[in-house]
């Protein structure tokens, strides 16, 4: 009806509007402020109108009028100035509004500052509208202006949201020319606000520059100035919550670049950042838990304790987000990262035995124990065995302090599988770790003494081996937490009285354990029955039994009184001179132990001499009746040597116990000042023994002996030197090795080319090259032998 009055009235439609135009833009920026939407739905198409039917004719007259409306006081009247500025552009061809720019980018400018929040909003989609005729002008002429303007205190606020509105609409076009001003360093505390006020419209669309943008607020998480790190803090939570699941796959990377870094700041702030992610986040992360989950347990061993502390809250909050019934599936890889931290650790410190920093916080286990406990409560046998070893591999590198605060709830559920009908792999690895735990745990596993007690020497009677030696190792050292002893080694002497050969040796290993750690507490009557028990079983056939009861009676025999060790010793030598090859074998091994124990009361004895001489008796043993009966063999059946001799091949364990005790006992002289000689002629004696394994173990006792006190050794280099010497030509290759590293410490090859002179001096038919390298050699030992005597020097 309108039209057809306007038809009817208006001659020249062109000249008409000029002339009422602005009495009509009053009325429709009025209408497009209503708080009516329909009245400025109406406006807004009025005005659409006018441009697409008049073009060029009415937008000299349109754009100078909005333009001017800006100023009105009325914040409505602004708002409605800027949906009209939409309706103008997005009505208008490309072409008819380049001849405008001039006028619309200032005035969508001044918008974008404007004070009210409205007119800002209305602003931002009117700069939409503009940047798809202007494109990369309307940037480049609008975003500079916004950005200086939030360098002045004044206008910073309003400046940042007109970038949040333009952000808001246009984030792909607008997030490459803000980023480079405002994550330039040093990181101001308005930048680091405005980065976060920024993504909290670019959301999604900032997953292309997470590279960028984080680790510049990750180092500002740790700047001096207070604001600034709160502020950077709150922007990079921002940050990592607004990313949907696309940008997850570029943020993760992001986060464990960061915590791999080399700067400590930023390893902590991306440890955080980790941890605040899977707390907060409402994305599925379960997918990512892995490799988050390795790579802080790594960051454990870390140098600087802020960022160990990190690492383990962000730990602890990964944990908490994965469901429980998928906890099991990480525990191979827990046992990796722990492994994989505590060897890094041990590197840093060169070898020592180590605990991870991280382990030693308080709580440090509680995060852990969720992932273990519910493997060995749900998991299959297969998963029950790797969450006990796991656990075991845990609590190894975790500090006592803290392992008491969850002793208790570790310990009840291990005690309570280990009684159930598992596999005896599940046996043997809960029994590994209950070891682990009794040796730090200490008194807090008080409460459990009985029943420990009572487990372990169940599991002594076990039909499989590793079960049984585990559990003895076990019971010797819950023992050092025992007030009362006689009641358990009086159970295990009654033990040895009945089952067979497999449960004797185990029942003696926990016996020798028992006596290690409690032995002080054992009373004499039942010291007195043990050791009558035990001589009885160095008679043994089982090879096995004979060795451990003489390792037994070894370390009973530190806490027997002058007396009860006159009467073993004369025991032990007739029982070294007796027929039976195995009773002497037993007699040879329980002086080998002795003098490991306690060799004092051995080189103090009156019998010193009589034991020397059963040692170089024992040097032949076996020989000579192997010869005899070779001999007689040969002469009755009047043949010459043939296969048939291999009947009468000579035994060397005998030779190799003897040898074994010559050098410990020799050991023990060098550091107290005893007569060391014939010890020393003995050991060479047997480093040209037919058997390797006496040969290689005499030159490991020479090497023991010159780590020890290698001056008074040196005394005897005259002879030691040919016999090395001999032996570094030996056509065993263990032997060869064995000799090499005893002449780098006999002759001392690593102190320099005085020492090697010395040393081709005395070693015969060695040729100065060839000393020379052996000079190279390592100072530590090597793999070949790790004897008793060298762990003990």
């Amino acid at each position: 009806a309108a039209v057809h009055v306007w038809k009817t009235i208006v001659a020249n439609t062109p000249r008409t509007l000029k002339e009422i135009m602005p009495v009509l833009m009053d009325t429709l920026i009025s209408s497009l402020a209503s708080s009516s939407s329909e009245r400025r739905q109406v406006a807004g198409r009025a005005l659409g109108e006018l441009v697409r039917k008049l073009g060029e004719r009415v937008l000299p007259s349109i754009i100078p009028i909005l333009s001017q409306g800006l100023k009105d006081p009325n914040a409505s009247r602004r708002q409605g100035v800027c949906i009209g500025l939409s309706e103008v552009m997005g009505s208008a061809g490309k072409h008819q509004l380049l001849s405008f720019m001039g006028e619309l980018i200032p005035t969508i400018r001044t918008a974008l500052c404007d004070s009210t929040q409205e007119v800002r909003e209305s602003a931002g989609l009117a700069f939409s509208t503009l940047y798809k005729s202007a494109g990369l002008q309307a940037i480049d002429e609008i975003v500079p202006t916004l950005l200086r303007a939030m360098e002045d205190d004044e206008t910073s606020a309003t400046a940042l949201d007109g970038l949040k509105q333009i952000l808001s609409v246009r984030t792909a076009a607008i997030l490459p020319h803000i980023l480079p001003k405002l994550v330039q360093p040093p990181l101001s505390s308005f930048n680091a606000h405005a980065l976060g006020a920024l993504a909290e419209v670019a959301g999604p669309g900032l997953s292309s520059h997470i590279g960028t943008i984080l680790p510049t607020l990750i180092l500002a998480m740790d700047d001096e100035d207070v604001d600034v790190q709160s502020t950077a803090k709150k922007a990079a939570e921002t940050i990592v919550l607004v990313i949907d699941d696309e940008g997850v796959e570029t943020l993760i990377p992001e986060l464990l670049r960061g915590v791999n870094d080399n700067q400590a700041s930023m390893r902590r702030g991306a440890a955080y950042l980790i941890g605040f992610l899977f707390k907060n986040s409402k994305l599925y992360l379960a997918d990512e838990a892995p490799d988050m989950m390795s790579t802080l347990i790594t960051l454990l061993s870390d140098t600087d304790n802020a960022t160990v502390l990190a690492a383990w809250e962000a730990f602890s909050r990964v944990v908490g987000s994965v469901p429980k019934e998928q906890l099991p599936t990480h525990i191979k890889l827990v046992r990796d990262a722990v492994s994989t931290a505590r060897d890094k650790e041990r590197r840093r410190r060169k070898g020592v035995p180590v605990l991870l920093p991280g382990l030693c916080l308080p709580k440090a286990l509680q995060p852990f124990l969720p992932i273990f406990q519910q493997g060995l409560i749900s998991g299959s046998a297969e998963t029950k065995e790797q969450a006990a070893e796991g656990l075991g591999e845990l609590i190894d590198v975790t500090s006592e302090k803290t392992l008491r605060e969850v002793v208790v709830p570790i310990t009840g559920p291990l005690i309570r599988i280990l009684g159930d009908r598992f596999p005896w792999q599940v046996k043997s690895a809960i029994l590994s770790t209950l070891t682990i735990i009794i040796a730090k745990g200490g008194l807090a596993l008080k409460p459990f003494l009985p029943q420990l007690q009572t487990t372990f020497v169940k599991c002594l009677q076990d039909s499989n081996r590793s079960v049984r030696t585990r559990a003895a190792s076990a019971l010797g050292k819950l023992s050092a937490l025992s007030t009362r002893i006689d009641p358990l080694v009086s159970d295990l002497l009654s033990m040895l009285q009945s089952g067979d050969d497999a449960v004797k040796e185990s029942v003696l290993s926990a016996l020798k354990g028992v006596v290690r750690h409690a032995g002080k507490s054992v009373s004499s009557a039942i010291r007195s029955r043990g050791c009558t028990l035990l001589k009885d079983l160095l008679q043994a056939d089982a090879d096995d039994v004979r060795s451990s009861a003489a390792k037994a009676i070894g370390t009973l025999s530190q806490y027997m009184d002058e007396t009860e060790t006159t009467d073993l010793v004369q025991t032990l030598l007739s029982m070294g001179t007796l027929p039976d090859w195995c009773t002497r074998h037993g007699a040879l091994l329980t002086f080998s132990s002795i003098s490991r124990h306690c060799p004092t009361k051995l080189c103090h004895s009156t019998s010193f001499p009589s034991i020397v001489d059963l040692l170089k008796d024992s040097l032949k043993d076996d020989k000579v009746l192997a010869q005899f009966a070779l001999l007689c063999y040969l002469k009755y059946h009047c043949v010459s040597m043939c296969s048939n001799s291999c009947l009468f091949v000579e035994k060397f364990p005998v030779r190799e116990a003897s040898t074994k005790t010559l050098g410990r006992l020799l050991c023990y002289q060098l550091q107290f000042g005893g007569s060391t000689l014939q010890l020393v002629q003995l050991l060479i004696l047997a480093s040209r023994d037919s058997s390797t394994e006496v040969r290689r173990r005499s030159l490991s006792c020479i090497k023991a002996a010159a780590k020890i006190n290698h001056s008074a050794l040196a005394t005897h280099i005259s002879i030691l030197g040919p016999a090395i010497g001999d032996t570094l030509k030996d056509s065993s290759s263990p032997v060869r090795v064995a000799a090499e590293r005893c002449a780098v410490h006999v002759f001392q090859l690593t102190k320099g080319a005085d020492y090697v002179t010395t040393a081709q001096k005395h070693l015969t038919n060695m040729t100065g090259l060839e000393v020379r390298r052996l000079a190279k050699l390592p100072v530590e030992s090597d793999d070949s032998e790790s004897s008793d005597d060298e762990r003990r020097t």
